[in-house]
């Protein structure tokens, strides 16, 4: 077995312990050191040290009033803790492998028995006794709280997984093993058990609502169990709760007694919202990242230089983000902004990627970039689980400027929170030079509260699934490129280029400069075509780009847009302030109010 494999360093771990017992009133006398197992299909705890080394759920002795310690070292079964009920003691989670906790107490200061058990797997086997002096062990009692339950115990085992492009349930063991989002059986009046772990490493759930089961969540090593009685007959769904889970395909059927179909079954309409009354916003987060990237953040051109080597490191990054005023969303990234970095390179370079996925993500994630020619994009080997690093390199075969996104399942549901950005590949001899190059991308937020409301916002995948965004933005936060810290900025006769991507997930942009036009539009980003000129408005399709050049002739603010003007009153606007003497012959006016530009 796994723990007497491990036996030998847990007891060179125990007499290192030894040495770090917290300080109290009372000297520690006594200690215990367990560590955590599956055998016949249980978790228990077992033994390690002293009479009790290699013996399951042990019996633990002490003396009235006597100071005590145990020590838990997981050996890589799940989360777990130890926890002394009647004394108020607890040891605290452990999740990885060789973590190590211990809770320190004063035993009763009279002859008792008490139990001990893991708070997450005592229906499991996770418990065991500690006896005070000559006090004798309390019968065994069941596990099961329910007090409906009149059949058999059913036990089934859920593993996540990916699977042609969808998230999925996979069954483990007995008749399901190998299915996929397997059938689940279970006679009236049974008592069910559902082991559930994330084959993948992503945060899943699972949920049957009929029966007011939900699961806790579990993600990385964990393993949980859900544990509920078969009270009704019928047919029923269960789903992973966490948003998009259940869209992308982690749902499927349990059955009870005959299935005859339930009309209250959850089954019904997978794009129903959970409640039809508004979410509450949570409070706003005080420590909320600034994620949006600042338009003027850009490599320099490449130049006239031959093709190399060229090394892209991205990180995906799950953060809370400062969507507005008061206002706090909780982003997933590329390298912690939005959009993610603006990537340069020139064609025939060869270029190599890593993504690293941060170990804290609730999510797998994938970078999909237009300007690869090879499958996904590069998604199909950048499937990245929290924790762990893809790499691929590809050939820059063709000049122009490309969306590069997320591409894991739900992959509009990964675009909407904030992971997108742009790749330039140069034409051989590089662009024409330029005074000033900015980069910003437009996309859309679908949060279950309202355009406007304060406080922390969550997704809401009905929305997106309806295209029904409560946020337009650019560079990622509402009416973000309007800050003194983050607009435009330039002076009177400079040559400005905009690199100007969509990443969507849905909409269309009509990207449009108030009170300035396009000199030249390399339409559709193809920046090897002769451009158009003389442009005011230019349409941009989710997942498409363009680089649009102009001169600016006149000092004052100029306002960014997607004419669609509706979208300026949900947070679409940035502002390029221009600096410098008038030019009287080309602009000469008062300003008036109320205009409000």
């Amino acid at each position: 077995m796994k723990t007497y494999k491990t036996l030998g360093v847990i007891t060179l771990l125990f007499f290192v312990l030894a040495g770090c017992v917290p300080a109290a009133d009372t000297p520690v006398t006594l200690e215990y050191v367990l560590t955590t197992d599956m055998r016949d299909g249980k978790f228990v705890f077992v033994g390690v040290n002293g009479d009790i080394n290699g013996v399951t759920n042990p019996t633990l002795h002490a003396k009235p009033g006597e100071r005590m310690t145990v020590y838990l070292v997981n050996s890589g079964w799940g989360t777990h803790d130890i926890a002394f009920s009647d004394l108020n003691a607890n040891s605290g989670k452990i999740k990885k492998q060789g973590e190590t906790a211990s809770v320190t107490f004063t035993v009763p200061d009279k002859e008792t028995s008490l139990e001990y058990y893991d708070t997450s797997f005592k229906k499991l086997g996770m418990y065991g006794t500690l006896l005070v002096s000559n006090a004798k062990p309390k019968p065994e009692t069941t596990t099961v709280e329910s007090t409906t339950a009149s059949g058999n115990i059913v036990e089934y085992t859920l593993v996540s997984d990916l699977s042609d492009g969808k998230m999925v349930f996979v069954g483990k063991g007995g008749d399901i093993d190998g299915q996929v989002n397997p059938d689940l059986k279970a006679g009236l009046g049974d008592t069910v058990r559902i082991h559930l772990s994330s084959g993948e490493g992503a945060m899943h759930n699972l949920y049957i609502d009929e029966f007011n089961a939900h699961s806790a969540d579990f993600m990385g090593a964990d393993q949980v169990t859900l544990e509920f009685v078969a009270d009704k007959e019928g047919s029923f769904t269960y789903y992973c709760a966490i948003p998009g889970h259940r869209q992308i395909g982690m749902a499927g059927t349990f059955i009870v007694g005959s299935g005859v179909a339930n009309p209250q079954a959850s089954g019904g309409n997978l794009n129903a919202s959970p409640s039809q009354q508004v979410v509450s916003a949570g409070p706003a987060d005080p420590n909320a990242a600034d994620i949006i990237l600042h338009p003027a953040n850009i490599p320099a051109p490449v130049g006239n230089r031959g093709p190399e080597k060229v090394v892209v490191e991205l990180e995906t990054v799950e953060l809370t983000g400062k969507l507005a005023d008061g206002t706090t969303f909780k982003y997933w990234t590329f390298n912690g902004t939005v959009p993610g970095p603006f990537i340069r390179v020139r064609t025939g370079d060869t270029v190599e990627v890593h993504l690293k996925n941060l170990p804290d993500s609730m999510m797998a994630h994938s970078v999909d970039f237009h300007a690869v020619t090879g499958p996904g994009g590069g998604a199909v080997v950048t499937q990245t689980m929290p924790g762990d690093e893809t790499m691929f390199t590809f050939k820059a075969l063709n000049p122009g400027l490309y969306v590069y996104h997320c591409a894991t399942p739900m992959v509009a549901h990964h675009i909407a929170n904030g992971m997108y950005g742009l790749i330039l590949v140069e034409p051989e001899g590089g662009l024409p030079p330029v005074d000033r190059e900015f980069y910003v991308m437009q996309g859309e937020l679908y949060t279950a509260q309202p355009y406007g409301t304060s406080g922390m916002l969550t997704d809401d995948v009905t929305k997106l699934l309806n295209e029904n965004p409560e946020y337009f933005v650019f560079n990622g936060a509402a009416m973000g490129l309007t800050s003194e810290e983050h607009m435009l900025r330039a002076n009177v006769g400079e040559t400005v280029r905009i690199f100007f991507g969509v990443g969507g997930p849905n909409f269309t942009s009509s990207f449009h400069v108030i009170g300035e036009i396009f000199d030249r539009v390399y339409d559709q980003a193809s920046i090897t075509s002769s451009p158009l000129t003389d442009v005011q408005t230019t349409l941009v399709p989710p997942g498409g780009a363009t680089m649009v050049e102009f001169k600016l002739d006149v000092p004052g603010r100029y306002i960014l847009v997607d004419h669609a003007l509706s979208r300026l009153e949900r947070g679409l606007a940035a502002f390029l302030m221009v600096e410098g003497d008038p030019n009287l012959e080309i602009f000469d006016g008062t300003v008036t109010p109320g205009s409000g530009h």
